[in-house]
């Protein structure tokens, strides 16, 4: 049974067709979806969806893109909700410095205050990096005694020495359908050369659909095209990436177990 780790059911996208989607999970062979929130009204979406679903859970925070929905009330909002049953990690939270007209200072500083609360409530962080590795980097380093609960890279398409550098602080990676693409360089690289318990499985569904169906709405079903791909890097059996990388979503989200 697979877990995705990182999905938006919360999106309109998904308005018509959640409901035939949950009941299908079993048929899937979906045993979880970990739903994650990026602004203040997602995070208030994500845990109704997870009370709704049994097999929902949810991840509360805020994306950078979003920072300026972080306020003194949004942090209490957070250290509220963080005591929900199945509330399991702070995230998606971190950098993200594509689009412009970004403020680096202030997501940097709601980054590190998001890494305080997830310390706070005894939670593991899921971490959005785009164009910004290096300062993410830093950060982590920096921070280092808040990630006890450990976190991972959501996503992940850095270089095998930033994997390298990201294990080190205890922090463990996401691969979903940008590992199938066929202009997909480093994370292949990276697949091939990780250690097993480091890997998790996600969609970031409705975006990032896998081959052969990118460019469409994606769904967690699809977390399967993206084990058989790491089975097929690593050249081992689809059942062992499964088995694993589902342990490994437990041990981490200790709260969905």
């Amino acid at each position: 049974m697979l877990i995705d780790t990182h999905a938006h059911l919360t999106d309109d996208k998904y308005e018509n067709t959640l409901d035939s989607i949950v009941q299908n999970f079993e048929n899937d062979k979906i045993e979880k979806v970990f739903t994650v929130a990026y602004n203040r009204q997602s995070i208030l979406d994500a845990v109704k969806l997870a009370e709704k679903y049994e097999k929902i859970y949810a991840i509360i925070g805020i994306h950078p893109d979003e920072v300026n929905d972080y306020s003194e009330e949004t942090k209490q909002l957070l250290l509220d909700y963080a005591k929900h049953p199945k509330v399991v990690a702070i995230g998606e939270i971190g950098l993200d410095y594509h689009y412009e007209g970004y403020d680096k200072a202030r997501q940097k500083e709601v980054f590190v205050e998001q890494l305080k609360i997830a310390n706070q409530v005894g939670l593991p962080v899921s971490i959005h990096n785009r164009d910004s590795i290096g300062d993410c980097l830093d950060i982590l380093k920096e921070n280092k005694h808040l990630l006890t609960n450990g976190g991972v890279i959501h996503c992940f398409s850095e270089s095998v020495e930033i994997y390298k550098e990201i294990k080190k602080l205890g922090l463990k990676i996401a691969f979903g359908g940008t590992l199938t693409f066929k202009n997909s360089v480093q994370a292949p690289k990276v697949c091939e050369i990780a250690d097993m318990e480091d890997i998790l499985l996600e969609t970031d569904c409705p975006y990032l659909a896998p081959h052969p169906y990118r460019g469409t709405i994606n769904e967690p079903k699809r977390t399967s095209l993206v084990a058989q791909k790491i089975a097929e890097i690593k050249q081992i059996s689809y059942d062992t990436v499964v088995e694993k990388t589902t342990e490994n979503a437990l041990n981490l989200f200790k709260k969905a177990k």
